[in-house]
């Protein structure tokens, strides 16, 4: 057991999230699509730039008329060529880019922390499991104790038959429940390590997290929230682009803005600064257009983008009241969890104190066996009641943390 111990990688939960990041395959994925749509996007940015080109054209002509050449001639000259088109829709657009990276972004943040809250959980039901293994284990020990002890007592004419039955089914039930405490054990354990990139066959030795957080009221939780969900953000600019998509879409279906400028080099000798003041043409242009008729698409367009700015604001709507819910509801969950860990905690020194006298009496012969396994049975009971209730306070605290956007500050 000892070379066990020493073997094993000891693990805080900080060290879990971080592994998982760098090992959680959705999370890479979607870490990568958001640096694709991020490059997508900004091809948006491009159009409000200049465009510049250079290049040497080395071309060589001849002409030929039965049989005899009457052109021969070749030509070679640099070229530089400066472009620049402008129309307010290149604005809108790089606009409507610009927010539609914030809401990749803000997605691939609700992607982190829903890998984020996934290890947390997966952590501390695996630690659970492994605190109430060891308490079974004892438990099963305890009962073979007993069980030893009164079918000794009860060879010396000292124990009831039914003592020995009770110690037998207590000693069964304890096995059971060893028995599904470990598998269930097994396979938290096995799903944490594929999270975090760990086999099979490593061993783990998870350590219980240090909670040092003051828990705000309520009402600060739902500001909280409100503020950082990433959902929320999200949909936000989700909303903002379509608002800037419909201006472009309105703006284009009255009338159409564009500016245009161009400079050119063109000389057979290499440019210098003199060449490019001396040799070249220019020009710039404006233009408006008024569309007459499109055969409706303008006016389906201009629909559309708007039925587009109504759907983002239903999303935007709908998430926080389910954001509001989810505080008022993981609150109440978090109360609740901190008050039966309380209670879970005063019921195991009544258990104790109850044990410690049952053991007493049964050592002054002024109880039976069977009041002893009951206040024993009652002790363990107390202890699991207690783990659960422990952990069942830790996943309140971090679904809490969750909604404030502080379920893991890098």
């Amino acid at each position: 057991m000892i070379i066990f111990i020493l073997l094993s990688l000891s693990l805080t939960l900080e060290d879990a999230i971080e592994m998982g990041l760098r090992e959680s395959p959705t999370y890479l994925q979607a870490k990568k699509q958001f640096m694709i749509t991020q490059k997508t996007n900004a091809s948006a940015y491009s159009t409000l730039l200049p465009t510049a080109s250079a290049g040497y054209v080395e071309a060589r002509t001849r002409s030929r008329l039965d049989g005899v050449e009457i052109y021969d001639s070749v030509d070679s000259y640099y070229n530089v060529r400066m472009e620049w088109d402008l129309t307010p829709g290149d604005f809108f657009n790089a606009f409507s880019a610009h927010y539609g990276n914030s809401s990749a972004y803000f997605s691939f943040m609700e992607t982190r922390n829903q890998t984020i809250y996934e290890i947390i959980s997966q952590y501390l039901n695996t630690l659970k499991l492994e605190k109430l293994f060891e308490s079974r284990e004892t438990a099963v020990k305890r009962t073979e104790n007993n069980l030893n002890l009164i079918e000794e007592k009860k060879r010396l004419g000292s124990a009831s038959s039914a003592e020995v039955l009770q110690g037998k089914v207590n000693n069964l039930q304890a096995q059971y429940d060893l028995m599904e405490t470990e598998k269930n054990r097994k396979l938290y354990l096995l799903r944490l390590k594929k999270l975090i990139g760990f086999a099979a066959g490593d061993s783990l030795l998870l350590e219980e997290p240090k909670v040092d957080f003051k828990m705000p009221k309520k009402d600060s939780i739902l500001i909280l929230a409100m503020d950082k969900d990433p959902l929320i953000n999200e949909y936000n600019s989700e909303l903002k682009k379509a608002r800037f998509d419909f201006t472009n879409t309105s703006m284009n279906s009255l009338f159409t803005v564009s500016f245009g400028a161009v400079y050119q080099y063109q000389d057979s000798r290499i440019p210098n600064s003199a060449l490019l003041h001396d040799n070249y043409d220019y020009s710039i242009g404006f233009s408006i257009s008024i569309p007459l008729f499109t055969g409706f698409s303008r006016v389906n367009d201009m629909i559309i983008a708007e039925l587009r700015v109504d759907i983002a604001e239903l999303k935007l709507e709908e998430r926080e009241k389910e954001l509001s819910i989810s505080v008022e509801e993981d609150y109440m969950l978090y109360e609740e969890a901190r008050k039966k860990l309380q209670l879970a905690e005063t019921t195991l020194n009544f258990a104790e104190e109850s044990h410690t006298a049952a053991s007493e009496r049964y050592r002054l012969g002024e109880s039976s066996m069977i009041e002893l396994l009951g206040a024993e049975e009652d002790l363990l009971r107390a202890q699991y009641s207690l783990t659960e209730a422990r952990f069942d306070w830790y996943l309140s605290l971090y679904r809490l943390k969750r909604l404030m956007g502080r379920l893991y500050e890098e």
